[in-house]
């Protein structure tokens, strides 16, 4: 709580002063003063000094999400939940030096999300960051929430990326594209009871390219692997995985894709594959991506794959931007019209958790995901989700549910960034 304490006084300080001051060496009354000025842009307070060299802004969403579910074998629970309520402080300091605070209160609970430190080699295109983020692995899940097509990332997306580590990356970029090569660690809140055992490590690479990129026309192309030893965990025996994946939805989240513990691992090998694209209003994204399990003591080598396509048209015109030092999209423009814009889109996702040769039978998922969106402007966003799911019988969430089940749901969001 302390964390959370600075940050909104911080933010406190700022708004009710309108400028702050750059310190050398020395306390506030004898360090370097710096006025900085005070802007909204794209819908975000923004300090910063005249040179660009020092600058603060705010960046925080709220995520009302609501479904209800349309049942078939399985009692699926309808509600409302709040999915996210984050509160970040983003800085540039002395130029070169860049850091991210960034807490989530959403469900009332407190979670730690981006907390890093960046240096920015000067004339370089190259950065070296540390501290807790997003693993390079999958365009899907690195794209901000913020940003997502449909409420929730695809089930592949859920079962193969590991989301935020406590890792070191470095990134090289130029006008074509990107490489991120990273060395990461355990997920915070997982190093209870880990007594002497030493944590898991992955090492990623993430390389992207976009040989057409101008205003509305992009073509993005990206690889990425990674090399993981299991984590050490209190739920977990060592030496012991498990693979699981919602089915796009978070209002009812029993994860019903689930291997069970994969035992006796020595590592495990990702893959994954990019390929999307933007031609004015429209935009195209998929991935591929597999998960290979390596065991000791004779055990056989368990693979799982998974993939989806996504396809989504602007009907009032708009397109999306693109951020070639990233390999990452970026939101849409800002309205075409005063009263907003409005998106359709559509996703198809497969993800198989089923290895027979391994005697891993985890279950296996196709949906179907319908979106309309609404965009009253640069800060709000509606959203309205329908899906239809189908798994296999072994799709029963380590045994909790019965397999074989169909089931559709619909689902809303409502969306504030501040």
């Amino acid at each position: 709580m302390k964390t959370v304490c600075y940050v909104l006084l911080s933010i406190m300080l700022m708004s009710w002063a309108g400028t702050a001051y750059a310190q050398g060496e020395g306390d506030t009354q004898t360090g370097t003063r710096v006025p900085l000025g005070v802007e909204a842009r794209s819908g975000k307070l923004v300090f910063e000094s005249k040179d660009g060299d020092f600058k603060w802004w705010i960046d925080s969403r709220i995520q009302i999400d609501a479904a209800m579910f349309f049942e078939n074998k399985n009692p699926l629970s309808n509600g409302t939940i709040m999915r996210r309520a984050t509160l970040a402080l983003k800085s540039v300091l002395w130029k070169d030096w860049q850091a991210e605070l960034d807490m989530d209160f959403g469900d009332a609970v407190l979670d730690a999300r981006d907390i890093w430190i960046r240096y920015n080699f000067p004339k370089m295109n190259a950065a070296l960051q540390v501290g807790n983020f997003k693993e390079p692995f999958g365009l899907e899940r690195l794209n901000s929430s913020r940003l997502l097509t449909f409420l929730e990332r695809s089930t592949m997306s859920n079962a193969f990326p590991l989301g935020r580590r406590m890792g070191l990356a470095g990134r090289y970029w130029g006008d074509l594209g990107q490489v991120t090569v990273g060395v990461f660690g355990h997920e915070l809140g997982t190093r209870v009871d880990k007594g002497t055992l030493d944590e898991g490590v992955s090492t990623n690479v993430r390389v992207t390219c976009a040989p057409i990129n101008t205003k509305g026309r992009t073509l993005h192309i990206g690889a990425a692997a990674s090399y993981k030893t299991p984590d050490v965990t209190p739920d977990l025996a060592p030496n012991t995985i498990e693979l699981k994946a919602r089915t796009e939805t978070y209002v009812f989240d029993p994860k019903p894709l689930h291997t069970g513990d994969i035992t006796g691992v020595n590592h495990y090998d990702r893959f994954g594959g990019e390929l999307a694209g933007v031609y004015g209003p429209l935009y195209l994204q998929g991935e591929v991506q597999a998960t290979s399990v390596k065991r000791w003591y004779g055990k056989p080598t368990a693979t799982f794959m998974g993939g989806y396509g996504t396809v989504s048209w602007m009907l009032t015109g708009e397109s999306r931007v693109y951020y070639v030092d990233e390999g990452e999209f970026g939101p849409i423009d800002e309205p075409c019209s005063a009263w907003g814009a409005v998106e359709l889109a559509a996703r198809y996702s497969v993800l198989s958790l089923n290895d027979a040769d391994a005697g891993i039978n985890g279950g296996k998922c196709n949906q179907l995901m319908l979106g309309l969106n609404y965009y009253p402007n640069t800060n709000f966003k509606i959203q309205l989700n329908w899906s239809s799911v189908k798994l296999d019988e072994y799709a029963t969430s380590k045994g909790r549910m019965v397999g074989g089940d169909t089931f559709s749901f619909l689902q809303m969001r409502f969306q504030a960034s501040l």
